[in-house]
């Protein structure tokens, strides 16, 4: 496994852990944890953009690879813009966190997160792979 790969995977890791962070803490200490799974995620997508980009910029790549790569980040920049976004910035506060409207934001955006690591992790790191990340 190359070692973009595995820091892709590591940064999932982290998040999984900061997921169970928000759920096992309240007020501040959540939106604290909400904070800082924003800013690894938001890196993380940038890291992703980038990598992609140049991979899809080697000449030897095929065309199903720039086309699924191009869709992956299409979906991922819509993922972020539509429901990652606007779910941080609606929950960034201690009164906004320990409500009920927070309890069913967070559990589609935590059933979300897993479904897309399951996807980035089973069929499109494998791809990175054969190209040497």
């Amino acid at each position: 496994m190359g070692a973009t790969v595995l820091g892709f995977k590591a940064t999932h890791q982290a998040a999984v852990s900061l997921l169970g962070q928000i759920d096992s803490s309240e007020g501040q200490q959540r939106v604290d944890a909400l904070n800082r799974l924003k800013e690894a995620l938001l890196a993380h997508v940038g890291e992703e953009n980038n990598v992609i980009r140049e991979a899809m910029s080697k000449v030897d790549v095929e065309g199903p690879f720039k086309a699924s790569a191009q869709r992956f980040m299409d979906e991922l920049g819509s993922i972020a813009q539509t429901a990652l976004l606007p779910f941080f910035e609606k929950y960034s506060s201690p009164d906004t966190v320990d409500s009920d409207d927070f309890a069913n934001d967070y559990n589609g955006i935590k059933n979300a997160l897993a479904d897309r690591i399951a996807f980035e992790e089973g069929k499109f790191y494998p791809e990175l792979e054969k190209l040497g990340y």
